[in-house]
Order: C-alpha cells, then sequence, then structure tokens
C-alpha cells in the first residue's frame, strides 16, 4: 500500500492520504490543567453519590429512603455522563474516512465507535455550521466538560450530519477544504 507520512493540519487534526482512501482523524485531547479538573468533578461526584447510598441505605424512615433512592439514580446519570467525557477527552476521535465510493465517519473511543456510512452522491451543502456567539448554548456547546460542539456540517438524504467537535473556526475550514477535495476525487 502506497501511503504518505500523516500530515497535521490545524492544532488537532491529522490527514493521512493512501492508495485507497484519505483518513481524517481529529483528536479530541484536552489541556492537562482542563483533564485535572474533569478528574476532580468525577472524584467529588463519586464522593456525593456514596453520601446518597450511604443514606439510602442507613436511614429509618421510608420517605427519606426513597428520596435518597431516587437521588442515587440521578446521581448515576450524571456520574456516566461524566465519566464518559473524561474518556472521550482521554481517548477519544473522529475518524473521517474518505475512500472510492463512500466516506464514513466514526466517533471512536480508541478503535471502538459505531461507524457511520455516506455515499458521495447523498453529500449536500458541506460547510461551517453557523452559530449565534452572544448564545448561551453555543457557549456551553464549547467548553470542554460536554461532548459537542460540532463545527462541520452537510446534509444527507434529508438528514443533517455533524462533526469536527470543538474545533476553532480556522481548523473547521482546513477540514472542509480536505473533505471538500477529497469529495470532488473520488466522487
Amino acid at each position: 500500500m502506497n501511503q504518505t507520512e500523516p500530515k497535521f493540519i490545524g492544532k488537532r487534526i491529522q490527514v493521512l492520504r493512501t492508495k485507497e482512501a484519505i483518513i481524517v482523524e481529529i483528536a479530541q485531547s484536552i489541556e492537562r490543567w482542563q483533564e485535572a479538573l474533569l478528574f476532580a468533578w468525577i472524584l467529588a461526584w463519586t464522593y456525593c453519590g456514596g453520601v446518597f447510598l450511604y443514606y439510602a441505605f442507613n436511614t429509618t424512615s421510608q420517605s427519606e429512603q426513597l428520596f435518597f433512592i431516587i437521588s442515587s439514580s440521578l446521581w448515576l446519570f450524571f456520574f456516566v455522563r461524566i465519566l464518559k467525557v473524561l474518556l472521550w477527552r482521554k481517548i477519544g476521535k473522529e475518524i473521517i474516512v474518505m475512500g472510492k465510493s463512500e466516506m464514513t465517519i466514526k466517533n471512536a473511543f480508541g478503535q471502538r465507535g459505531k461507524k457511520e456510512i455516506f455515499q458521495y452522491s447523498n453529500i449536500f451543502k458541506l460547510g461551517l455550521i453557523k452559530r449565534d456567539p452572544a448564545s448561551f448554548l453555543a457557549f456551553l456547546d464549547d467548553s470542554f466538560w460536554i461532548i459537542g460542539g460540532e463545527r462541520v456540517g452537510f446534509s444527507n438524504s434529508g438528514q443533517k450530519i455533524r462533526l469536527g467537535k470543538q474545533l476553532s473556526i480556522k481548523d473547521a475550514e482546513l477540514l472542509i477544504r480536505v473533505m471538500e477535495s477529497a469529495i470532488r476525487e473520488y466522487k
């Protein structure tokens, strides 16, 4: 197989050109202090869950026990979400493979993840996703403690597909150029 060395565009985007495909990997790593904050959040949240579970099983009042069991359920939901974000930031990446007949997108934790397959003939309106910079939800979408904040999108058979989580505008534009050239080459 004939392949070139990986080329980095932007801060987190790696492009590898092989004989059969163009592979783009977008790393999801964050700065060390942000990672430390996420870890501290998990530790504090774990302590809170321990307190809820302790009181759920050691209280004498049935109504208090019900309250702590429901609180523990809500705690577990958010614990799983926080843990997923930490894992995403440590080992997560978006993998876009543009081959001869189709493009696949995978949000991978390490090597595991679900692939979505798109035919080039069904891809339209590839471009930046417009956002209101004054919107609180747009600000929240760009924060490191959640998975989200996609910058690039396209239409596929009536569906809006989004990718490029928390990329800067400049990096998103570079990604769009790579994707457009690959689509032209393989279409």
